[in-house]
């Protein structure tokens, strides 16, 4: 019978507690209301842009050759024309001797005229110049005695023989010259360019700037053709920033831009609008404006991902909230605003800029708005509450 069952058998099961959540009763939520802060200021346009390095070469040698020094590590800064590389230059210092006595050999061959540049003025040419003339000379006479009968026929010939080798010699004596000279020149350029060579034999930095890249090692062999650092100058940055061509014409060179990075989000960089491209993308239908974002601390990196804000030419209204008063998932951003009988409305909000203690909004806020803060994961849109 019923009355040997168990009292607790015939007790009806206790309802299951609801999980915890939001509100979904009357039961008022305790929340501390916080003002909205309104201020003005110069209206901006908000971009998105990757900095990158003002320049960044990846250095060749001019020469070829073993390293026999490494004189820089990455992260390095270094000044224009600081040695970087040292290549062995015992060859080109052994060509740079030769050359030098090459041109020693032809300076020593034209004498006092080394310095020259006229074959005419050689000494050597002047004197086989003179006896030409004077062999011609001596023809011109000796052929008018002939025509008078006064010589006989041989020393006719005579006198012809021996201005025609007067001339050859003469002749000669100019093209030795000549010669010389250009010998004289080719021994200076080799000089020249063995001297450049050994200059060469060091590779130096074009720009001041940082070492992002060492590609080589001591003992290496490198070429002309083969990179052995990557310099990039980090003072000042760029950023390419793209303008809808709905937004082209309020752009223009010397504007202010505004940057925050992730890396510091409570510091705003400050950069001028320099390079404005001359057309307008047809993929993209989106003109290229370029920002020069001066780095003297060396804070920002080539690379980091920074979000622009250019100011333009008119005021605007922009509402600060407390960060804790701000729900952000999956990339949208929620503020729950006190109504007056004690309800909150859920608002989305867009973010212009926000640091570790308050969010600065576009859109969604209104003046004398006050929002709620504290307890935010036990609210929902029309959710009762008690301050």
């Amino acid at each position: 019978m019923c009355l040997t069952a168990s009292l607790s058998a015939c007790k009806k099961p206790e309802a299951a507690r609801p999980l915890l959540g939001p509100a979904q009763d009357n039961t008022p939520v305790s929340v501390r209301g916080v003002a909205v802060v309104a201020r003005t200021q110069a209206a901006s346009y908000a971009l998105t842009g990757t900095l990158i390095a003002d320049q960044q070469s990846q250095l060749t040698p001019l020469v070829g050759g073993r390293v026999e020094r490494v004189l820089v590590e990455r992260g390095a800064h270094v000044t224009a024309g600081q040695p970087l590389l040292r290549l062995r230059d015992v060859d080109y210092r052994s060509s740079a001797e030769n050359a030098q006595a090459s041109l020693a050999q032809a300076r020593a061959r034209l004498g006092e005229a080394a310095t020259g540049r006229d074959p005419e003025q050689m000494p050597e040419v002047q004197a086989a110049r003179a006896n030409s003339e004077l062999a011609a000379d001596m023809l011109r006479r000796t052929e008018q005695l002939a025509g008078n009968g006064s010589v006989s026929d041989q020393e006719l010939q005579r006198a012809r023989a021996n201005a025609a080798a007067a001339a050859a010699q003469y002749s000669g004596a100019l093209n030795g010259s000549r010669g010389a000279i250009a010998a004289l020149r080719s021994a200076r350029v080799a000089v020249a360019q063995t001297s450049r060579s050994i200059a060469d034999s060091i590779v130096r930095a074009p720009f001041a700037g940082e070492i992002a890249e060492r590609f080589v090692n001591v003992g290496e062999y490198v070429t002309p053709q083969r990179a052995v650092v990557t310099l990039v100058r980090t003072n000042p940055l760029r950023i390419e920033l793209q303008v809808p061509q709905e937004r082209i014409a309020v752009f223009q060179q010397g504007q202010q831009v505004h940057l925050r990075v992730d890396a510091f989000p409570d510091r705003e960089f400050t950069g001028e609008i320099r390079y404005i491209s001359a057309a307008v993308r047809a993929d993209t239908r989106a003109l290229i404006a370029e920002a020069v974002v001066p780095n003297d601390d060396g804070a920002l990196r080539p690379g980091l991902f920074a979000t622009a804000r250019v100011d333009l030419s008119r005021q605007e209204t922009i509402f600060e909230v407390p960060a804790d008063a701000v729900v952000s998932s999956a990339g949208v951003h929620r503020v729950y605003v006190i109504g007056e009988d004690h309800r909150v409305q859920e608002r989305v909000i867009t973010i212009r800029s926000r640091t570790t203690e308050r969010v600065t909004v576009d859109q969604g806020l209104a003046n004398n708005e006050r929002v709620a803060l504290g307890r935010l994961d036990r609210l929902s849109d029309g959710a009762l509450i008690t301050e």
